[in-house]
């Protein structure tokens, strides 16, 4: 397998993760031989900030900011850029491994390629994570909202645990991590998902997904990664 292909998923994980670049070489790396190492970009590009419902899609800014503010918790707010189409990444200088025998290092976690789509790459922990609790009906909706969730592998919700798993684009000879930011109104609920930016792309049924009242607010970014040539 080319290293390169592996490139898209540990870029996800830089995001997620604290290890800081340092140009000392001081800086925590896995304790074995190191192929290539990739620092994500200083800035990511807005590729959608909409509103789904079950009747079409709205983009318009004004209302979009309107939805927000009388949404979203407040400290929750300034993660959605209404505006936008490119913004600087402050302080991203997570670092992505690329170990022999295909392995990746991202954060001090060793990651497994899974899956492979059109431009895109799935990338899934070793160690299983606690399945998710799904308590209501935005619950449910918060979790059909990214490609890969805990659903994917467990559709009926009654499973233990499960890999968290994460998508990766490619694009020719470029790699980004899609990082989504979203939250869900209903006629009996409103909730923004935790831990956003997730790595993921939307999922292509999120649409099908939606009846009637239903609204899901979704900023998609890409970020990319970019290769140590030193």
């Amino acid at each position: 397998m080319k290293y390169k292909i592996l490139l898209p998923l540990l870029v996800s994980g830089l995001f997620l993760y604290s290890c800081s670049k340092d140009d000392s070489g001081s800086t925590n790396k896995p304790g074995e031989t190191i192929l290539e190492t990739y620092y994500p970009g200083s800035a990511m590009e807005i590729k959608e900030l909409s509103i789904r419902t079950s009747t079409g899609t709205i983009t318009d800014p004004a209302f979009i900011q309107d939805f927000i503010n009388r949404n979203v918790a407040e400290e929750v707010k300034s993660k959605f850029i209404v505006g936008a189409s490119s913004v600087p990444v402050s302080g991203s200088n997570q670092i992505l491994y690329f170990l022999e025998n295909n392995r990746v290092n991202v954060g001090g976690v060793n990651m497994q390629i899974t899956g492979y789509g059109d431009s895109t790459m799935i990338v899934s922990e070793y160690t299983p994570t606690p399945f998710p609790s799904i308590n209501s009906y935005c619950d449910s909706l918060l979790a059909v909202v990214p490609d890969q969730n805990p659903l994917v592998g467990c559709p009926d919700g009654d499973c233990k645990e499960y890999r968290k798993s994460f998508t990766l684009i490619t694009s020719g000879p470029n790699y980004y991590a899609p990082l989504l930011t979203y939250a869900v109104v209903t006629k009996s609920c409103i909730k923004t998902a935790s831990g956003t930016p997730v790595i993921s792309v939307i999922s292509r049924d999120l649409n099908q997904a939606l009846t009637a009242g239903d609204s899901v607010l979704i900023q998609y970014a890409k970020l990319p990664l970019i290769k140590d040539m030193k």
